[in-house]
């Protein structure tokens, strides 16, 4: 073996196998991501229904938004943060429903609604919701009547799995 600064070139060989320490943790927590996103599926497709019976009946909806998802998650053992629950709950779900060809259920979580002065308020989703969108050359960033039309494809879609279906 022929001895370099870095060792033997057969020590180097192994190591150029192994998959870089970060590649193999971020497979770990895309696992658990799945997981916790699996548990609070039942909560994402209960109130896409009850959104629709509200838009049905000509009620007030209620928005949903991180803080409140996040104590709807602490009721069936996952804990985030708002801060966490878009990357770690919503991503994978949103994924999920993109590579199934599904409405996307990450769309009915919106940001909390920001007031404005010309009239009523701004709601939309945090601005990561929009990437496989963008990254698909389908809209931009804060392009709101998009997301609106896909939160309506998820409130109104009538065919939700009782179970997860990723």
């Amino acid at each position: 073996m022929k001895q370099t600064s870095h060792g033997t070139d057969r020590n180097r060989a192994v190591v150029s196998r192994m998959p870089p320490p970060a590649a193999s943790c971020q497979r770990g927590a895309d696992a658990t991501s799945l997981e916790s996103a699996r548990a609070v599926y039942p909560i994402l497709v209960r109130l896409a229904r009850d959104l629709s019976q509200a838009a049905r009946e000509r009620r007030t909806a209620v928005w949903v938004s991180y803080d409140d998802f996040c104590q709807r998650c602490k009721e069936v053992g996952v804990k985030e943060t708002p801060r966490t629950i878009a990357s770690k709950l919503l991503k994978p779900l949103q994924s999920a429903c993109l590579a199934q060809n599904m409405p996307d259920l990450s769309a009915l979580i919106i940001q909390k609604p920001k007031a404005r002065s010309d009239f009523g308020n701004l709601l939309r989703p945090s601005d990561g919701w929009w990437e496989p969108y963008v990254a698909r050359g389908e809209t931009t960033v804060g392009d709101v009547p998009f997301w609106f039309k896909h939160y309506q494809a998820a409130r109104d879609y009538p065919d939700w799995p009782e179970a997860p279906f990723f």
